[in-house]
């Protein structure tokens, strides 16, 4: 009787293993299934964007023809004249991309070589120098603090770009910004967007021209300054 028991256990236990089994199997060829087709749509997506850009030109699928029955020479060069005009004008992957750092103070000028930025592939002269101009309108605190004067463009090809920072640290010649926002005094750093403190010192009691001052915003050399400023306000 035990014996009947233990093979019925064993037989029930092998059928609920191969379904099981069966079942782990069809599901991994249906997602092998899927991430082939959708490997194929990646790769066609990629191959439309690369032609787009200018990377690849665009050829004659097989068995397809134009009017004539296939492209003449002349529009095959023109074609490919123009990728490789394309080409020549913008940031490559493959492009040299070197940054130099010159300090106006010392007088030095460093330079390094560095992977071409994401940020910089695709883009055409006229855009590479509209980046930097956004650069230098928008600058990090970090960049702020060092004293970043100017952001160039030096050289520009497909084969190489170079770019150059100039720093002087003299520039900087404010460090903290005070601000009244929502009836409180603010503390930023000099950037004017970087919040240095809260302060939590209200406005409201201030003498009226103390207010306007803080409306329109107080530039403050260093730290002493700041908190002499701010002890002044809060007694």
């Amino acid at each position: 009787m035990r014996y009947k028991k233990a093979v019925t256990y064993f037989l029930t236990f092998s059928a609920i293993a191969c379904m099981f089994t069966a079942s782990y199997y069809f599901s991994y060829k249906q997602a092998l299934r899927d991430f082939n087709e959708s490997a194929v749509e990646r790769n066609n997506d990629l191959i439309k964007e690369l032609e787009k850009q200018g990377y690849l030109t665009n050829t004659v699928k097989q068995g397809e023809t134009n009017d004539q029955g296939a492209l003449s020479d002349t529009e095959d060069g023109q074609e490919d004249a123009e990728a490789a005009s394309a080409i020549a004008d913008t940031v490559l992957p493959s492009t040299q991309y070197t940054l130099q750092t010159y300090d106006m103070k010392t007088g030095q000028l460093s330079e390094e070589e560095l992977p071409t930025p994401s940020y910089l592939i695709g883009l055409t002269r006229d855009e590479v120098i509209t980046y930097l101009t956004d650069y230098q309108a928008d600058l990090s605190l970090n960049e702020f603090e060092k004293g970043l004067v100017s952001f160039e463009l030096i050289t520009f090809s497909k084969d190489s770009i170079i770019l150059r920072k100039t720093y002087n640290s003299d520039s900087v010649e404010y460090k903290y910004y005070l601000k009244a926002v929502n009836g409180y005094i603010v503390a930023y750093y000099g950037d004017q967007k970087t919040v240095y403190d809260y302060t939590g010192v209200a406005v409201e009691n201030l003498p009226l021209e103390d207010r306007l001052h803080l409306e329109n915003g107080i530039f403050i050399k260093d730290l002493d300054e700041l908190y002499a400023v701010l002890e002044n306000y809060s007694s």
